[in-house]
């Protein structure tokens, strides 16, 4: 199986114009939040008093941008659908392999393609927020922020896998992927702070299980920046600004007066994860059936 896997990522990375799509999410929110998104954000933001808000919406929409990227890198990286389009698939389940190892073996191979491609897009976003005066995380951070991206790329990955076990079109699997890929920054808070979304499309966000890896990062990215932004903020102020700012901006979700915790946004990406790898599982069974 690790052949199997070693191939799938050969392929993937031979692939430039499937290598391209899938960092192109990364692309689009950057020159998005360069050009347009930043100074709009942080305008908003200089009403409360606010010390270099710039700084916040940097580590803000970076955070976000962690949290999609395995999304988008997953969606380009499935070799399945191309695999079944070609008939190639016949070949590998006339192997002496089992159609459970080899099910594993696109799962495994889309996780390392995701996560490697998230680690890269992690590299490009310290140097942007770098580059434009803030700091670089400290070690503690960066390995909570990886424990978050790995738990991450695990659900994105099953939820895709899921999917693409029901597509045998290229096609097919192609416009699907156009509708998640422009949906899913919205759906998961990262273009518009969901303070101002409707109330309605808050909760999708909230409920949305991939948008809570993006509310685990910014605590993670923008905790620095919180204590640079509200240093000239009253003391006696500050707490309630901050809570508020952070509601605003998704850096923590409530529903009524519940605050979700880190440990329940875990339980929710690890759970989605073993839910959708058992429905696959199921769903490649059923097709060793047919």
């Amino acid at each position: 199986m690790t052949a199997f896997i070693k191939r799938n990522i050969k392929i993937f990375f031979k692939d430039k114009g499937a290598l391209f799509a899938s960092m192109l999410t990364i692309i689009i929110i950057i020159g998005l939040y360069a050009l347009f998104l930043g100074e709009q954000l942080a305008g908003g933001l200089e009403d409360l008093g606010l010390d270099k808000p710039r700084l916040l919406t940097d580590s803000w929409i970076m955070a976000g941008l962690m949290a999609v990227t395995p999304l988008s890198a997953a969606l380009g990286a499935v070799s399945i659908v191309n695999d079944k389009s070609k008939g190639i698939i016949k070949d590998f389940y006339c192997s002496p392999i089992s159609r459970g190892k080899i099910t594993a073996g696109y799962i495994a191979s889309l996780s390392v393609i995701s996560f490697m491609l998230t680690l890269l897009g992690f590299v490009l976003c310290e140097i942007y927020i770098v580059a434009n005066g803030g700091s670089v995380l400290s070690p503690l951070s960066i390995i909570k922020a990886l424990g978050i991206i790995v738990l991450d790329d695990l659900a994105v990955t099953a939820m895709i896998m899921f999917l693409a076990m029901f597509i045998n079109s290229e096609k097919a699997y192609s416009a699907i992927c156009t509708v998640i890929g422009t949906i899913a920054g919205f759906i998961m808070g990262i273009y518009i702070p969901i303070g101002s979304l409707p109330e309605s499309v808050g909760t999708v966000v909230r409920c949305f299980p991939i948008s809570h890896a993006g509310s685990m990062l910014r605590q993670i990215f923008m905790e620095e920046s919180f204590d640079t932004c509200f240093a000239s903020v009253p003391k006696e102020m500050a707490p309630d600004i901050i809570n508020q700012v952070k509601e605003e901006l998704g850096v923590f979700y409530k529903f009524g007066d519940h605050t979700v915790t880190v440990m329940e946004s875990v339980l929710i990406l690890a759970g989605t994860a073993v839910i959708f790898f058992i429905l696959t599982a199921i769903a490649a069974h059923r097709k060793k059936r047919k």
